[in-house]
């Protein structure tokens, strides 16, 4: 199977005149659903990233295979070499595990909003009103460490989106902490009327840019890079395509 497979990669990479380059690429990817930036149903990997990285396959004749993992072990994967690549990823994140390793990073593929969601009678609830906020298991609320540190906010971990959006709209929390473009496409999918909770700019918030990256293989993400630059027109299209 493995020697049809590398045949197969090679024709292909005949027909784009990248033969000599192409190659299979292992990419670890969160098994969860994450639209519209990423999604692992179980069986295929679909979003705005894997359409990314998929035409960057398709262009360079490389075979790519998602290899989904929980969010903590797909870290250690990327650190330990497991996997080729790793989307997405950011050298802030689990930055005492990658101590001493080198890391590629990518330029910015997404560049996205994580804050706190509210109940629209919430909207512009001073910060030191704020109690517990809750996020899902995984992530972290870079933008409230400080407080939640000083004990000032408690941190709600919960295992998906859908649990986290119920804790809002029942108000067992103050508010969401996630992606912004996530938890709408998550209300909508429940049925929620639009607006039902609401991103509250005048709390912690941060920018959370996206990055592909490798500790073995700078030079896929040097390729990357070049690509990505030189395919604006497709980058665009697509971000439009999953409403960015």
């Amino acid at each position: 199977m493995k020697t049809i497979l590398a045949a197969g990669t090679l024709a292909l990479a005949s027909l784009s005149g990248t033969a000599s380059l192409a190659e299979t690429l292992v990419v670890g990817v969160e098994n969860i659903d994450y639209l519209p930036h990423y999604k692992w149903d179980g069986k295929s990997y679909t979003g705005f990233a894997a359409d990314v990285l998929s035409a960057f396959a398709a262009d360079q004749g490389h075979e790519l295979q998602f290899k989904a993992l929980p969010i903590n072990r797909l870290m250690q994967a990327v650190v330990s070499g497991d996997v080729d690549l790793k989307y997405p990823d950011n050298a802030y994140w689990s930055a005492d595990l990658k101590s001493g390793v080198e890391m590629h990073y990518s330029t910015v593929v997404e560049a996205t909003v994580e804050g706190v969601m509210v109940v629209p009678e919430n909207l512009g609830k001073p910060v030191d009103e704020i109690a517990q906020i809750g996020t899902v298991l995984g992530f972290t609320a870079f933008s409230w460490l400080d407080r939640i540190e000083a004990g000032q906010v408690t941190l709600k971990e919960n295992p998906n989106f859908s649990g986290l959006v119920r804790q809002a709209l029942a108000g067992r929390i103050d508010g969401a902490y996630a992606n912004v473009h996530v938890l709408n496409r998550v209300l909508s999918e429940m049925g929620q009327d639009e607006g039902a909770l609401v991103f509250d700019e005048s709390l912690p918030n941060s920018q959370a840019d996206y990055h592909l990256s490798s500790s073995t293989r700078g030079d896929i993400v040097d390729s990357f890079n070049a690509w990505f630059a030189a395919n604006q027109d497709t980058v665009a299209a697509l971000k439009e395509k999953h409403g960015f």
